[in-house]
C-alpha cells in the first residue's frame, strides 16, 4: 500500500484512524481516541481546508468518550490508567489538559471535572519534588492550561533548566509562552541550538518516558512537542520543516507512532506546526510508478484539501476512487519490485509504504524471554456434590472435551518489573465466557485462582487482562469458559507486553483444542 500527500495534514488522518480503532480504552486510551481528531479538524477547519473526519462519527466519539473519562474520576479528583487504580500524576494532566483543550475547541465539557482534577494537581502532585522534572513540567503547562497556573512551580523548573530534556524544556516553554513571561524566548533559543540534524532531518532525542516512569524511546512525543513550541516563538526556522520530516519518517508502519499516547503526542504537537506554515496550499502534480510503469496521478491543489492518495498493490486489485489507472496483479513481480514516485509544481509530498503478507510459518510461537514470557494451561472442571453444594475439582485438559464441559484457563506470566501491562489470549472457537466465575467453588482451590488484575475485559474472540504495575516475578491469571461447539479448533497464542513499550512482545505456543460430540 502506498500513501502520498501534499501536507502533513493528510499522513495524520491514518494516525486518527489508528487511534479511534484501538480496542481498548483505558483513561489514556480514551483521550487520546477523540481529542486529536478534534484538534486536527478545528486546525483544518480553520485553515479552510477540507477534511475526511466525519462529524456524525465524531460526536459520538467525543459523547461517550467524555462520559467514560468522568465515570474514570476518582474521589480525590485525579484519574489512574483505570478506574479503579491509583491517582496517576500524568493520567490526571493530560485529561486535565485535554479538556481543557476540548472546551477551547467548542465541545461541551464538564468544568467542575478540570477544576477537581486541577485541585489534586495543585495540591498532591505539583508540590512532590520526587517526581521527575520532565512530568512536574507537564504538570505545570497543564495547571497553566486550565487557568491555575503554579509560578513556584514554575520558577524552580526555570532555575533546574539545565536538568530537562528536550521534551520538559518544550513543556515548560509553553507555559512560559502562556503566562507571556519573556524567559520563553530563551527556552525557544536553547532548544533551536540544541536539535540534532542531518541534511533533511532535526529530532530532539529523548530516552526516558518520564510521563509513565521507565527507559522508552520518546524522541517522536520530544521533537512533536519542540516543533509545537517553536511553531510559535521562531515560525520561521528552517529546522522545522526538517524536524517535521523526522516525525514523517519515524512512524510505524506508515500510520501512526509507537503507541497511543505517542501518537496523540504528536498529533498535538504537528497541529500548530500546521497553522505555522504553507503546506495546505500545495500546487502539485504527483506519480507513483510501479517498475517505470504509472500506477497513480494525483493532482494536489486547494481543491483537493488535505486529503491524501492512496493505492493498494495487490492479487485483487484496490484503488481510490480519486486516483487512475487501475493497477493489474500481473504488473506485481516475483521478487524485487521498484517504487519510485516524482512530483512537481509547489509544495512538499510525504509518502509512506506498507506491505503485508500471510504466513503459516509459526514465527510469533513461544517467544518468550526471561524477561518476560507467558504460558498458558486449560484445566476441565469435573462437578461432585458436597453436602448439598456442588463443588469441583480441576483435572489437565490433555484430550478432548465435550460440548457442555466448563473450562478454566490460566495464564502464567513471568519476569522483570512491568508497568501497564496487557495480556491479551484468544479463545477457542465454540466456548463462550463464563462471567460470574466467582460462583465456581472449587474443593482443593489451587494459589493461583486469584482476582490479580487491574481490570479484565471480554471480548469477542479474547480475554484482554491489564495490570497497571507488574512486579518481579510470577503472576498468574484466569478465567473460564463454556464449551458449546464441537469441532476441531487451532487456538492462537495467548500474548503479553506492557502497552507503551510494543516492541517486548513474548507469546505462547498455539494449541489444538477438539470438542467431541
Amino acid at each position: 500500500m502506498i500513501h502520498v500527500s501534499p501536507s502533513i495534514t493528510g499522513s495524520l488522518f491514518g494516525a486518527l484512524e489508528y487511534l479511534t480503532s484501538f480496542p481498548y480504552g483505558c483513561v489514556e486510551q480514551t483521550m487520546s481516541s477523540f481529542l486529536p481528531d478534534i484538534i486536527v479538524q478545528k486546525t483544518v477547519r480553520d485553515l479552510g481546508v477540507k477534511s475526511s473526519i466525519n462529524e456524525a462519527e465524531l460526536q459520538e466519539k467525543i459523547h461517550s468518550g467524555l462520559d467514560r473519562l468522568y465515570h474514570f474520576q476518582h474521589e480525590d479528583g485525579g484519574w489512574g490508567w483505570w478506574e479503579t487504580d491509583d491517582t496517576h500524576p500524568f493520567m490526571t494532566a493530560y485529561v486535565v489538559a485535554g479538556l481543557v483543550e476540548a472546551r477551547d475547541a467548542g465541545v461541551q465539557v464538564n468544568q467542575d471535572a478540570i477544576d477537581k482534577g486541577s485541585a489534586w494537581l495543585q495540591s498532591t502532585a505539583a508540590p512532590d519534588g520526587k517526581l521527575d522534572r520532565d512530568l512536574r513540567a507537564y504538570i505545570a503547562w497543564s495547571l497553566s492550561q486550565a487557568g491555575k497556573p503554579d509560578a513556584a512551580l514554575v520558577d524552580k523548573l526555570f532555575g533546574e533548566r539545565s536538568r530537562l530534556s528536550p521534551y520538559g524544556l518544550a513543556l515548560l516553554g509553553l507555559t512560559l509562552e502562556t503566562a507571556k513571561d519573556k524567559r520563553a524566548a530563551e527556552i525557544a533559543t536553547s532548544l533551536q541550538q540544541s536539535a540534532k540534524q542531518d541534511e533533511q532531518q532535526a529530532w530532539w532525542p529523548a530516552t526516558r518516558d518520564a510521563m509513565l516512569d521507565f527507559s522508552e524511546d520518546v524522541t517522536p512525543e520530544a521533537t512533536a512537542y519542540v516543533v509545537k513550541f517553536l511553531s510559535h516563538e521562531k515560525a520561521d526556522d528552517p529546522v522545522l520543516p526538517k524536524a517535521a520530516l523526522w516525525l514523517m519518517n519515524h512512524r510505524s508502519e506508515g500510520y501512526w507512532w509507537s503507541s497511543t499516547k505517542q501518537t496523540a503526542m504528536v498529533i498535538y504537537g504537528l497541529t500548530d506546526y500546521l497553522k505555522a506554515t504553507h503546506e495546505l496550499n500545495p500546487n502539485l502534480n504527483v506519480t507513483v510508478y510501479l517498475n517505470d510503469r504509472p500506477v497513480l496521478t494525483k493532482k494536489f491543489d486547494a481543491a483537493s484539501g488535505a486529503v491524501d492518495a492512496e493505492i493498494t498493490l495487490n492479487e485483487t486489485p484496490s484503488v481510490s476512487a480519486s486516483i487512475t489507472p487501475a493497477v493489474s496483479s500481473n504488473m506485481l513481480l516475483p521478487g524485487t519490485n521498484q517504487i519510485r514516485i516524482t512530483a512537481s509544481g509547489e509544495g512538499r509530498t510525504y509518502y509512506s509504504t506498507r506491505a503485508e503478507y500471510y504466513s503459516t510459518e509459526p514465527k510469533l510461537e513461544k517467544t518468550g524471554t526471561v524477561s518476560l514470557n507467558i504460558l498458558r494451561d486449560y484445566f476441565r472442571l469435573s462437578p461432585s456434590k458436597q453436602g448439598d453444594r456442588i463443588v469441583y475439582d480441576l483435572n489437565p485438559v490433555n484430550g478432548p472435551v465435550s460440548a457442555g464441559d466448563t473450562i478454566a484457563v490460566r495464564l502464567t506470566v513471568t519476569g522483570t518489573e512491568w508497568k501497564y501491562m496487557l495480556v491479551e489470549d484468544p479463545i477457542p472457537a465454540g466456548t463462550e465466557f463464563i462471567e460470574k466465575d466467582q460462583l465456581y467453588e472449587l474443593r482443593n482451590k489451587p494459589p493461583w485462582w486469584e482476582y490479580w488484575f487491574t481490570r479484565r475485559e471480554m471480548h469477542d474472540s479474547r480475554m484482554a487482562i491489564f495490570q497497571t504495575y507488574f512486579p518481579s516475578g510470577q503472576k498468574e491469571y484466569f478465567y473460564l469458559l463454556k464449551v458449546v461447539n464441537p469441532g476441531a479448533f487451532t487456538v492462537n497464542p495467548a500474548r503479553v507486553q506492557p502497552m507503551y513499550q510494543p516492541e517486548f512482545l513474548s507469546t505462547s505456543e498455539s494449541r489444538h483444542f477438539e470438542v467431541s460430540k
